[in-house]
């Protein structure tokens, strides 16, 4: 399916930007996020043929007007990054806004498996961090059927996936109600003065999580799809097993991570010849968490916990164990929270614990319960919200349409994932 781009704007706040805020520092945790942009893509299908009674021009400009009102509110994201001031200056140049035409049906994405990987590349922009590159783009993809996909890229700079979540609901709701932004509840961005720049050198960026391992060999893609009963049974089988240590009742995102983490443990015992220690890391939300209110706050608000298992003091592998070492890990980043730990000392903490040698780090974000299928223009929900692959060695937890279930994109080296998917547990729990 060729996908080709017809039209390439900059789309600007429909207000100014004012002067007292168009200055936007990073804060500590902005500072550690990764630096890089991140993809989403929201996929309608024309069933009902909402998408097909409405002009396409028209749609395109309904969407951009929208856009612009919504601006006002995101502002920050259509200004530049200045990364030796760690500012992003909100001087209202604006996001990159594209129209696509693709030659082929939605369908053929939905139901295609396994899915078209490098056809998803192409459903949204590319775009290089430089002093000039927006933080923000779209890319609107008009397809034969009736049915669009858009794309949208971030970047990781100022903006986690909780933040573009907000921000695209805000854009739907903006342009299908018929009182535009005054339906939305304007974000706010003051993490700054929460979440300080703290004892780092002035101009100086560090990413205290070592970035996911860059793959030297081929990597491959794998959607392993975890429904409901599956979760639900993976659950009664971790807490009521005889080796179960268990104290708490775990979240389906617990659950499916150490299924994930324990046939990724097997995978490198069984390249080794033997048990290996590991370290596994998570993003932790601090909306809910700390002793302030965060939650109407945008930005990188997370904070990576860390689960370790020692293989030193382990005779075998079990689920329910894995299951325990998440569940500590996050009870000790909310205790962290609650007494507000020094957030520079942290991350240093954290930043030996993963440099570690001899420790195998497997590296997983959660997108679940983002509300990311929420996101309705006025053609209903999405039929389909997917990520596109990254680069890197990495697992990423996102929702089913059902709202109960959870799909985990894997990105491993290609023998790993060969050896990954004949794992026991693998082949029982997932689709």
């Amino acid at each position: 399916m060729e996908v080709q781009i017809t039209s390439r704007k900059l789309i600007k706040p429909s207000v100014q930007t004012p002067p007292h805020l168009q200055i936007l520092k990073l804060s500590i945790l902005d500072q550690h996020a990764p630096p890089n942009y991140v993809p989403n893509i929201f996929y309608y299908t024309n069933a009902n043929h909402e998408i097909e009674n409405i002009n396409t021009q028209k749609l395109v400009e309904q969407l951009e007007k929208s856009l612009l009102e919504v601006l006002t509110l995101f502002y920050p994201l259509a200004g530049r990054f200045i990364k030796d001031k760690l500012i992003v200056d909100c001087n209202d140049d604006g996001v990159e806004f594209l129209e696509a035409k693709a030659d082929g049906d939605l369908t053929q994405i939905l139901q295609q498996e396994p899915k078209p990987y490098e056809l998803l590349r192409r459903l949204v922009p590319s775009l290089a961090e430089s002093a000039t590159s927006p933080l923000l783009a779209i890319q609107i993809n008009i397809f034969r059927c009736g049915g669009l996909a858009i794309g949208v890229l971030n970047s990781h700079r100022i903006a986690g996936r909780w933040t573009m979540s907000r921000f695209i609901n805000a854009w739907a709701t903006a342009h299908f109600h018929d009182q535009g932004i005054s339906k939305v509840t304007p974000p706010t961005f003051v993490s700054p003065f929460i979440f300080p720049e703290g004892d780092l050198p002035s101009g100086r960026l560090r990413f205290p999580v070592p970035p996911p391992r860059m793959a030297s060999k081929k990597t491959v893609t794998k959607i392993f799809r975890f429904v409901r009963e599956a979760i639900e049974k993976l659950k009664s089988e971790v807490i009521s097993g005889a080796d179960s240590g268990v104290k708490h009742h775990p979240s389906r995102v617990e659950v499916v991570s150490a299924l994930i983490w324990k046939a990724l443990i097997s995978v490198a015992k069984e390249k080794h010849g033997y048990l290996r220690s590991s370290s596994m890391s998570l993003p932790f939300n601090l909306r809910g968490k700390v002793g302030v209110p965060l939650d109407n706050q945008c930005g990188n608000l997370c904070r990576p916990i860390i689960a370790r298992f020692d293989a030193k003091n382990q005779s075998k592998l079990v689920l329910s164990e894995l299951v325990s070492l998440i569940g500590d890990a996050k009870r000790r980043a909310s205790s962290e929270c609650v007494k507000a730990i020094n957030i520079p000392e942290m991350f240093s903490m954290m930043f030996e614990e993963l440099n570690k040698s001899e420790v195998d780090i497997f590296r997983f974000t959660s997108w679940c319960r983002m509300g990311l299928y929420e996101v309705n223009f006025g053609w209903g929900k999405p039929a389909w919200v997917s990520l596109v692959p990254p680069n890197i060695e990495l697992t990423i937890l996102n929702d089913t349409k059902s709202g109960d279930g959870i799909e985990a994109w894997l990105n491993l080296d290609e023998k790993d994932m060969i050896q990954l998917q004949q794992d026991p547990d693998i082949m029982a729990f997932t689709s």
